[in-house]
This record gives C-alpha cells, structure tokens and sequence, in this order.
C-alpha cells in the first residue's frame, strides 16, 4: 500500500479519542476536513475501492495509484470508524469527500452500524446532515456529529 500516514490506531475498547478534547487533529486531517467545506463537483472523479482486510482499511485506487484510505476496526455490525488518509499530491480535487461518501454508503448498505472517531468523517458529517442519520448514537462516542 502507498506510504500513507493515519494516526495512531484506536479500537472499540479504546476511550474517546476524537480531537473534540481528546487527540489533537493533525496537519494532514485539517487538510482533508477543510476539504469538506468546498463544495462537490458534479462530476465526481472515477476511483475504485477495495477492502484490506488484512490492514482493516479500505483502500482507495486511481488509476492504478493507491491514494488514499479509511483504516476502521469492526467487531460484530459495528465499525468504528477511525482515520482518513488522502497522499498530498491528490487533495483538493473532491476525493477525500467522495470517499468518505463512498464509505459511509457501502457500510450504511451492508446494514452495519457506524461509530466515527475520524475527525475527516465527522467534518464531512456535519457538512452533509443527512449522512448523520446513519450514524450509530447508542454508543455516546458520536458526540459533536
């Protein structure tokens, strides 16, 4: 996989971590959330993802270029949802947007039930409020959606 880099991983054991007074969020998330605040192109870029199951991440490829990637943990239907990772050379052209969508529709269409500790994923959330719905609540660690 391209030398992505993503935070520390977390797991569903591991007590909040969220940027919200927890781990603070990096250069590279800031990057990608302030992504979120432009708006979508009509035309989103073509991308392809794939599941690593190995890495418990869901890789995405552009034109045979692995450029970015969503690492999560699942236990049961949950996922929880942890970092973003997007390679400098492909931000600021909608990608981190359009896979974190992606991601959000795949899991939200195989019935699992989402938990974001992702500061990428919450930015995106709280841009697009209909994707809140599909949010996990119970579990009180999506505080701030």
């Amino acid at each position: 996989m391209a030398d992505l880099r993503f935070p520390p991983q977390l797991s569903l054991e591991d007590p909040d971590s969220t940027g919200h007074g927890g781990s603070p969020i990096s250069a590279d998330q800031r990057a990608l959330m302030d992504e979120m605040q432009t708006p979508a192109s009509p035309e989103e870029a073509p991308f392809s993802i794939s599941l690593d199951d190995s890495a418990t991440v869901y890789v995405a490829t552009k034109d045979g270029v692995e450029f970015g990637g969503v690492l999560f943990d699942e236990k049961d239907d949950r996922v929880l949802l942890l970092a973003t990772s997007i390679l400098p050379e492909y931000r600021g052209m909608g990608l981190a947007a359009a896979l974190t969508r992606r991601v959000l529709d795949l899991l939200h269409a195989e019935g699992k039930r989402v938990t974001v500790r992702c500061p990428v994923f919450r930015s995106f959330v709280q841009q697009h409020p209909d994707y809140a719905a599909r949010l996990d609540r119970k579990s009180g660690r999506d505080r701030g959606c």
